[in-house]
């Protein structure tokens, strides 16, 4: 979904373009695109989120940009993830994560991936139910999800044998946002607001279990689940993490 896609999908839909399309199969279609998005092409996991909101009331621009987004589903088929060993410069059965939101008032939208092996094994991108004032705030949301699903695949490997050692890495973007995840004191007049529960994951980090990294905003690989973004942005989120 380009940047285009995303101001159209962002319009809101009248009764006159609504009767226009109202015979679209786009219901159907959406369905059709959201079992790929879950399971292999994450890639599309933004794109089936914003087009799922229009499931109710849709135009032909809306139609026109699911299409789109089935087109690229079946057009890259053969494209999927590949996992490796000896080539993650993580190591072998390490995990680690991305972890990136966008801020745009009233709701954020947020993605993490988590990566094992060279490819991901999971990836969300939702709309954020906490309001955030900043971008730090959004991203420490974030930050915050993440680490939640890292620790519950560290659990899985555990009782599988695979311990992980080493913390595991979550890539940030946002400089601001790993200062106060790694210093208690560090909250300032503009940061004390932030909710407890999203506060807590400077816990998981105090106890070794995530660490975070930052990693700069160009190669941020779960950039595409938070907006529209250009092919040349795509591509380079596809080769990371497919």
């Amino acid at each position: 979904m380009t940047p285009a896609d995303d101001r159209a999908m962002a319009e809101e839909v009248t009764d006159d373009e609504f009767k226009a399309a109202e015979n679209m199969p786009y219901r159907q279609l959406c369905v059709i695109v959201s079992y790929p998005a879950s399971c292999t092409k994450f890639k599309m996991r933004y794109a089936v989120t914003v087009c799922g909101r229009h499931r109710s009331k849709w135009g032909m621009k809306q139609w026109n940009i699911l299409k789109k987004v089935f087109e690229y589903g079946y057009c890259t088929r053969d494209l999927g993830l590949i996992y490796s060993a000896g080539l993650d410069e993580h190591g072998d059965n390490t995990l680690y994560a991305y972890a990136d939101a966008s801020h745009n008032p009233p709701r954020s939208q947020g993605c993490h991936v988590v990566m094992m092996n060279g490819a991901a094994i999971s990836c969300e991108s939702k709309r954020h139910t906490i309001m955030a004032t900043s971008t730090c705030h959004d991203e420490m949301i974030q930050f915050s999800k993440g680490a939640n699903k890292i620790c519950g695949f560290r659990n899985l490997m555990q009782e599988g044998g695979m311990y992980q050692q080493a913390p595991s890495r979550i890539y940030q973007d946002n400089e601001a946002n790993i200062k106060v995840l790694e210093n208690r004191g560090s909250l300032s007049s503009k940061t004390r607001h932030i909710e407890m529960s999203v506060l807590s994951a400077r816990n998981k980090v105090e106890d070794q279990l995530v660490k975070p990294v930052y990693k700069f905003t160009g190669r941020m690989a779960a950039d595409f689940g938070t907006k529209g973004l250009p092919d040349e942005a795509v591509q380079i989120c596809r080769e990371v993490i497919d």
